[in-house]
This record gives C-alpha cells, sequence and structure tokens, in this order.
C-alpha cells in the first residue's frame, strides 16, 4: 500500500484481527505435572571423551598463550581474561550436559566411531564428524603454537 491510499478511507479495509484470530482447544492440552518436565538430551550422539578432547584442545591452546606470549604482566593479565572466556565458552554446554534426562544413553567413542551419526544432511562416520568438531579448535592451537614460538625465536 502507498501512503497516498492510506489519506482515502475507502481504499482499504480495516480488519479486527482478535475476531478472525483462531482460537485454541484447550481440551486438548495435558495436565499439569502428568508429564516429563526435564530438558531433551543435549546432544545424545555424541560421547563425553570429545567433550573431554574439546576442553583439553582448548586448555593447550591458553597453555600455549601463557607460554609463548605471556612475558609481561599485561600479557598475563589479556591472557586470563581469554581463558575466563573460554571456560565460559565450554562451561555453558557443561551446564546443558548436567541436567539431560538420561546421560547413560550417551554412546561411547568406540561405539561413535563405528555407528556414525545422524545428522540434517544426512549419516556422517564417526571419524568425519570428529574432523568436523575438532578442525577449527586444533588447527587455531596449531597456529598459535608457530606464531607463539616465531615470536620467542624472532625477538630477543
Amino acid at each position: 500500500m502507498r501512503h497516498e491510499q492510506v489519506k482515502l478511507r475507502e481504499s482499504f479495509d480495516i480488519i479486527d484481527a482478535a475476531e478472525i484470530w483462531p482460537q485454541p482447544d484447550t481440551s486438548i492440552q495435558p495436565p499439569i505435572g502428568e508429564f516429563d518436565q526435564r530438558p531433551a538430551s543435549a546432544a545424545p550422539d555424541v560421547p563425553t571423551a570429545v567433550g573431554r578432547a574439546i576442553v583439553a584442545v582448548y586448555a593447550g591452546l591458553i597453555a600455549i598463550f601463557f607460554l609463548t606470549m605471556g612475558g609481561s604482566g599485561e600479557a598475563r593479565f589479556m591472557i586470563a581474561i581469554s581463558g575466563f572466556y573460554v571456560a565460559m565458552f565450554l562451561g555453558v554446554p557443561r551446564l546443558f550436559f548436567a541436567v539431560e534426562k538420561d546421560p547413560a544413553r550417551r554412546p561411547d567413542l568406540r561405539r561413535f566411531m563405528a555407528r556414525g551419526i545422524d545428522t540434517h544432511t544426512g549419516r556422517m562416520s564417526g571419524g568425519s564428524a570428529l574432523a568436523q568438531i575438532f578442525v577449527v579448535p586444533v588447527l587455531l592451537t596449531a597456529a598459535i603454537l608457530a606464531i607463539g614460538l616465531a615470536g620467542l625465536w624472532i625477538l630477543p
């Protein structure tokens, strides 16, 4: 509709949305308290060992920062702030996993590697899934190690 048409009352109809909106059928709602209200599993197909490995990779990243670039107090302070962010980044999923319904259903790493995982685009092998999960953190850690070592060798 153009702004010129708004001036002409006969060029449009006023509709009361509340009158035509469908009303919910309250007879099909289950009574409160008769169903399980706990959250669903956050990642039921991924083993706990994968989460532990992610934590290890990011802990290694922060350790490499400290060892190669933590020479001054200012640098150590900034690395500590980065460590705090990493802890929050990994802590939130930990809270999700702490409240899931049945953590015993989660497969172990051997079964995960044998069976793989179902994704939105189809089935994926365990090795392919691990490659997608770890490519960014592992390559980032390797790059920081290379940069840190180069800095130690170049700068006195």
